[in-house]
């Protein structure tokens, strides 16, 4: 019985292929951020909780409290009060002291051009005064969830108490463009604003390279962008784009030009390729995540349908942490068999920190070498040369020729094992699958 059993193992090992599908994208920008609007699921971060100084993506928060503020018909005059006030390098589409406009004439010209000017009066009008409107601002963000945000003016000109997170900007964007008058704007890529008290007609067109048709950076998925920039910003950009299979809001943050616009076509084009927004038997959404490389399909779905890993975001290509794989690997088997897992997830001194570290492929081979071992599994004859594993520990040596002997990991490059190589989330769960049918069968063949 025990060596049909080892012929069933043996049957049974497959090795798990090791080439990678979704690797995550590289971002130039210091922060950044993706999210699913609908669950409001993160799908990629970076940096996300850290300050920056958003520029002019303050407008978007701007627009929102007008819009629901403002009549869209109500006449707004460029004040000497604005000039007096806002920096004259400030980014104006050219109206001069005394000329009007409507609210939706001039949030236009916030959205799209991105007017310091019209941003002030439009403010001055809906608040009484740039600290009353930044008041509200704040409050409006930190209803929102921006709780690391501080705002003290309409347009984003550089003041260093003026700061915002890429997770904050994130969440004020999802509301700002839930708006159907800020998102139709934002996403608007040349218009005629009209001088009202002149009739004089002011082309303006909008900032965002990834609404131009003409652009390298050009994106049809985009409904709507705000860009921002100043010296210590940095470029920073906010979009949201509308694929048929999700929707997304993607915010980068200081960065140089026109690193932003690649940017965030790499986080959107991340999303849609790899997430679907899905809906479940009550009819409630989630994220069906499909980062990981065609050979790791079967392994995830299993996985997932025997519930020892939870619906995730995170990317199936990146490595794994050492708790990570013990949990999954206590999860996925018998309790009556792996006890011994409890003892190798650490919860004080300096394991914390090394267990949180990507593992490698040696250290779970010793993982699996213990695990079979307790088993009496782990007596596999046959010869195997291995090039590189001299300068790992005996016992790391012994746990690598088992695993590969019996197939459960395999040779890179000839006869190289590259034991420091890191093990991918899933290449591990390739890994615990195949040692769940073990367990499995072991306790079959011993009933």
């Amino acid at each position: 019985m025990y060596r049909k059993f080892l012929c069933f193992i043996f049957s049974i090992l497959l090795i798990c292929n090791i080439t990678s599908a979704a690797t995550l994208p590289d971002i130039s920008a210091d922060g950044a951020i993706l999210i699913e609007t609908t669950t409001n699921t993160i799908l990629y971060s970076k940096n996300l909780n850290e300050t920056f100084y958003p520029a002019s993506t303050t407008k978007i928060l701007t627009s929102l409290a007008i819009a629901e503020d403002l009549p869209l018909n109500q006449i707004i005059t460029k004040s000497q009060d604005a000039l007096n006030n806002v920096p004259s390098d400030s980014s104006q589409i050219g109206l001069n002291v005394g000329d009007s406009y409507t609210v939706l004439d001039g949030l236009h010209a916030v959205l799209m051009a991105s007017d310091n000017f019209v941003c002030y009066d439009l403010a001055k009008a809906d608040s009484g005064s740039i600290q009353n409107f930044a008041t509200k601002m704040n409050t409006l963000a930190f209803s929102f969830g921006a709780t690391r945000t501080n705002f003290v003016n309409p347009h984003g000109y550089h003041d260093p108490l003026h700061y915002t997170t890429p997770f904050s900007l994130s969440q004020i964007a999802l509301h700002a463009f839930s708006n159907p008058v800020v998102e139709k704007i934002a996403g608007t890529q040349s218009y005629n604003f009209k001088v009202a008290n002149t009739g004089k007609i002011i082309p303006i067109t909008h900032t965002a390279a990834l609404l131009d048709p003409n652009s390298t950076y050009y994106n049809e998925h985009v409904v709507a962008a705000k860009t921002g920039y100043h010296t210590p910003a940095g470029r920073t950009l906010v979009a949201k784009a509308r694929y048929d299979n999700i929707e997304l809001i993607a915010v980068v943050m200081r960065t140089d030009a026109p690193l932003q616009f690649e940017d965030i076509n790499k986080l959107f084009k991340y999303g849609s390729e790899n997430f679907t927004l899905g809906t479940d038997q009550s009819m409630q959404p989630y994220i069906i995540n499909n980062t990981y490389s065609p050979w790791a399909k079967p392994y995830v779905e299993r996985a997932l349908d025997e519930g020892w890993i939870t619906r995730t975001t995170h990317n199936y290509t990146t490595p794994i942490t050492m708790r990570t794989f013990l949990s999954l690997l206590r999860d996925a088997t018998d309790y009556t068999v792996n006890s011994f897992l409890d003892d190798k997830i650490q919860y004080n001194g300096s394991s914390i920190y090394r267990e949180n570290l990507p593992t490698t492929r040696g250290e779970i081979a010793q993982i699996i070498y213990e695990y079979l071992s307790n088993l009496d599994l782990a007596l596999i004859p046959s010869e195997v040369i291995i090039s590189d594993i001299d300068s790992v520990s005996p016992k790391m040596q012994e746990a690598i020729e088992f695993c590969v002997k019996s197939g459960l990991l395999n040779t890179r490059n000839g006869n190289a094992f590259s034991p420091d190589m890191p093990v991918t989330y899933e290449e591990a769960i390739c890994l615990i699958s195949k040692i769940t049918d073990i367990s499995n069968n072991y306790n079959s063949y011993h009933l």
